[in-house]
């Protein structure tokens, strides 16, 4: 069953509207339902990825415009809603047909019953032969007609079957697609909050080890601004790609926001995630980026790793932290290097 996604009392709802629309005038965007859902959203805060994507608008140096607002929302709302609407609304039509048909099978069934209850008591009458041989061949009938409405009824169960096993399939799709990042790939970053805290839990009950890698592209504003957002947007497809490339097995890979990404290493140790970083490190500023069609470079691509290794006591959110740390010192000690903060 769904749930509400907004539970909020009275007193609350007014205070997140208050401040909603703060925002929204602040930045001069029209307050309109798609862009009042989004700017509910960010104030609730819950959604770490949407507040995410709405940061680096409101931050921009522009304005936001109605593309990048309806990309946030497309991106957070309307890919989820209208798929599973769809689905929603071909199970019910499914359902109903398996109701129809069970009501029609169930009366079939009472007149059936009624046929066999009616020759039994013309059975202790001792009826005379004509009697007996209409009778009969009314049983006979009737139990063709109960026969032919069974087997058709079976033939619509298996194709219901069918049907609602496509639907599975069908929101399955879906549900991998809410959680992967459009353009690189990759897991996003709610994708991200899953498999950390599964990954967690897993390894807390177990006793064993595990590594969180957070990785930055350097200078990353620089590729935007000299060469435009198509050349930003090939970058993080670059990277994705390598991210791809190098992990493998349990390891989860994502776009935790922006220029940002991670890399969840179940059962592994220090050693290990910083091997991994190195790899990482090095295909990426190993990688040549230049325009297919003038051969212009446009120079060397590097990234900075931050490594955290989980400890007894910690949470998840201490497993980030450290990684950021990490990650921070790395970029302070020069860029395009891998550090540890375990």
């Amino acid at each position: 069953m769904e749930t509400n996604p907004y539970p909020d009392t009275y007193e609350q709802s007014s205070s997140h509207l208050r401040v909603t629309l703060s925002l929204l005038s602040k930045h001069h965007i029209p307050p309109s339902p798609l862009n009042f859902r989004t700017g509910y959203e960010y104030v609730l805060g819950s959604n770490k990825g949407l507040k995410e994507a709405f940061d680096q608008v409101l931050n921009g140096e522009q304005e936001p415009s109605d593309k990048n607002l309806w990309e946030i929302y497309r991106q957070f709302f309307v890919q989820d809603d209208v798929a599973i609407e769809q689905i929603r609304q071909e199970l019910r039509r499914i359902i109903a047909g398996i109701q129809g048909e069970v009501e029609r099978s169930g009366g079939a069934v009472s007149a059936y019953a009624d046929t066999l209850n009616g020759f039994a008591d013309i059975l202790d009458s001792s009826p005379p032969s004509d009697v007996m041989h209409r009778e009969v061949q009314k049983v006979i009938d009737d139990t063709r007609t109960m026969e032919q409405s069974q087997r058709k009824l079976e033939s619509q169960m298996s194709s219901v079957l069918d049907e609602v096993e496509t639907l599975r399939k069908e929101l399955e799709q879906v549900r991998e697609e809410s959680l992967t990042d459009a353009l690189t790939g990759l897991s996003n970053r709610k994708a991200f909050d899953v498999a950390l805290m599964s990954v967690f839990e897993e390894c807390k009950a177990q006793e064993s080890v595990f590594c969180l890698l957070l990785a930055d592209i350097d200078h990353f504003k620089r590729f935007n601004d000299t060469f435009g957002h198509m050349v930003g947007d090939k970058v993080l497809r670059f990277v994705g790609s390598t991210l791809k490339s190098c992990v493998k097995g349990k390891d989860t890979a994502a776009r935790y926001g922006g220029e940002e990404f991670a890399v969840i290493l179940p059962h592994t140790d220090s050693a290990g995630s910083s091997a991994l970083a190195e790899q990482i490190r090095k295909a990426i500023s190993s990688g040549k980026l230049k325009n297919r069609e003038s051969g212009e470079s446009y120079g060397r691509l590097t990234i900075s790793i931050g490594i955290s290794q989980l400890r007894p006591g910690d949470s998840p959110d201490d497993l980030i932290r450290r990684a950021d740390e990490a990650l921070y010192k790395a970029k302070q000690n020069g860029r395009n290097r891998v550090e540890q903060q375990l």
